[in-house]
C-alpha cells in the first residue's frame, strides 16, 4: 500500500516554483494545459518523498467553497545531520505563513515547527 499526497492551491505555477525553492524540490511527472501552465505537478523533495500539486480551480480539482472542517498536516521528518536543510526550508516557508509554533527545540526533537504556509497548507518540519 502507498499513500500519495495531493495539494490543491490557487496559482499552481507560482506554488510549484515556491515549493521548489523551499524544499530544493525537483519536478517529476506533470501535465500542462495548452497555454503552458501546470494542471498537475509532482514535486520530489527527497529520495522516495514527493507530493503532488494541482490547481484548486478546474475540471478535476475542488471548485467553490472549501471545506475547512478537516485539517491535514504534512510532516516532513528530516534526518539527524540535516538541520541546516530544515532551517533553510523554515526560513523561506515562514514568510507570509501563519506560524503556529516557530522552529524550536521540544522534548522529543531538537528542531520542530508547525505552520500554515501562504498557500494554506499546514506543515510540520522536524528532525526525526
Amino acid at each position: 500500500m502507498k499513500l500519495k499526497m495531493f495539494t490543491y492551491v490557487d496559482g499552481i505555477d507560482e506554488a510549484v516554483a515556491y515549493y521548489q525553492k523551499v524544499f530544493d524540490a525537483t519536478i517529476g511527472e506533470n501535465w500542462k494545459h495548452k497555454d503552458g501552465k501546470y494542471e498537475l505537478c509532482k514535486l520530489k523533495i527527497s529520495k522516495g518523498t514527493s507530493f503532488w500539486v494541482a490547481e484548486r480551480k478546474g475540471v478535476s480539482a475542488i471548485e467553490g467553497e472549501v471545506n475547512t472542517g478537516n485539517i491535514m498536516q504534512m510532516c516532513l521528518m528530516y534526518d539527524k545531520g540535516d538541520e541546516a536543510q530544515l532551517e533553510k526550508a523554515y526560513n523561506i516557508i515562514k514568510e507570509g505563513a501563519n506560524v503556529i509554533h516557530p522552529l524550536q527545540s521540544v522534548p522529543w526533537t531538537s528542531h520542530s515547527c508547525d505552520l500554515i504556509d501562504k498557500y494554506g497548507l499546514r506543515w510540520c518540519l522536524m528532525i526525526e
